[in-house]
This record gives structure tokens, sequence and C-alpha cells, in this order.
């Protein structure tokens, strides 16, 4: 698998956009369903992790990549149900790594 830059960056925006909403949850009052911030969590570290593993060329990729699509799809779904603009960029951003990462395991 050739990641690239728009790989690269796409994967650490939705590291990121979840990392900023798990803290954003944590700073709230409200409470959110424990698997919300589970598949938050979660997703969280599998981006960052396949970030990694692409950034020290790791051998095998591939498995990496699909488990980091199937937790981006979970995590956009979900952040898609709340209407609050972080759920939304959270969403919009892990939507676009697993599009991005479906077409490069697609392509191998």
């Amino acid at each position: 698998m050739k990641a690239t830059t728009y790989h690269l960056e796409t994967c650490a925006e939705a590291w990121i956009s979840c990392e900023d909403l798990l803290i954003s949850l944590n700073n709230k009052q409200t409470s959110f369903s424990k698997r919300t911030t589970k598949v938050l969590d979660e997703c969280a570290k599998i981006c960052l992790g396949t970030l990694h593993a692409i950034k020290n060329k790791f051998d095998n990729i591939n498995n990496l990549a699909l488990l980091c699509v199937g937790i981006c799809e979970e995590c956009a779904e979900i952040c898609e149900r709340y209407h609050e603009s972080h759920f939304q960029t959270c969403a919009i951003t892990c939507r676009q790594c697993s599009v991005a990462f479906s077409e490069l395991v697609e392509k191998d």
C-alpha cells in the first residue's frame, strides 16, 4: 500500500477531531452514552496507530488500514446523530479518512 501525504493528513485530522470531541465531552456537564465515548476513543487510538504505522513503514499496513476504515465509519455514523458542531466536524473528518483509506486499500 502506498500512502501519500493526503492519507496521512486525513488520518491525522480524524484523530484530532476525535480527541477534540472527547475533551469537549469531558468538559460538559451533559452525559453521553458510554458507547459514544468508547467509539470516539477507539477511533482516535486506531487513527493514531495507523498514522504511526504508515510513517514507520510497517510491513502489513493493509489490515490496520481496514480496521481504520471500519472504526472511522462507525464513529462517523454515531457522530452524525448529534447536531452539535463538534460532532458534525468529527463525522466529516472520520468519513473522509474512511473514504481515503478505502480507496487506498482497493488499489492495493
